[in-house]
């Protein structure tokens, strides 16, 4: 029953994370709030970090049977991953909006009553080599992260599985808002592995 409780509230996370950056979550708040609905992309960046941090903490509450270690020489890959993880999100980071990313920039412009500008869209930096750095660094880094427990793997399935399907939404939505340029970036430029040419 705890397992299932722990699947149920990480599932729960996803969806509420998902539908907190949908087209429609969007067009409600524009209707509901006209002047402050630029300010959703930081309500959402704030609403995640607690709410994970939240489940996180009360995870680690909870007891754990031990399943996998990474004895011996199995910690090589695992350190390996987590280093590969760790530079996907710090490539990522070089070559992303960070302040848009966050929603400072939508804050910023709404401070001084202006309106802030749509972010470009980037070709640059690892950018070049793999279209989701971020998606294939966190896919690494919940593999690699911890010894494996029944409690952590449960929450480990749930967010591996979330973002191959968030990777799989993020495409369509980019597809639809940037359109042909888009199209051909994606025959270029693969999903989470780079091409080294």
């Amino acid at each position: 029953m705890l397992l299932l409780k722990v699947g149920l509230l990480s599932g729960l996370w996803c969806f509420f994370h998902s539908l907190l950056v949908t087209h429609w979550w969007d067009r409600t708040l524009r209707r509901l709030l006209p002047r402050a609905h630029v300010l959703g992309r930081l309500g959402f960046v704030i609403f995640s970090t607690v709410t994970w941090l939240w489940l996180m903490l009360w995870i680690r509450t909870l007891p754990e049977n031990l399943l996998w270690a990474w004895p011996g020489w199995w910690a090589v890959p695992r350190w390996a991953g987590l280093a590969a993880a760790l530079g996907m999100f710090w490539a990522g980071s070089r070559a992303f909006d960070n302040r848009t990313f966050l929603g400072f920039s939508q804050l910023q412009a709404w401070l001084r009553g202006e309106t802030a500008p749509e972010p470009p869209f980037r070709q640059t930096g690892i950018l070049r080599r793999i279209r989701h750095p971020w998606y294939a660094g966190s896919l690494l880094f919940f593999l690699f992260c911890l010894p494996v427990t029944d409690v952590n793997a449960i929450w480990r399935g749930v967010f591996i599985l979330y973002t191959l399907i968030g990777t799989e939404l993020e495409e369509r939505k980019l597809l639809r808002e940037i359109g042909e340029p888009y199209v051909e970036y994606r025959r270029e430029v693969p999903r989470y592995l780079p091409r080294w040419r």
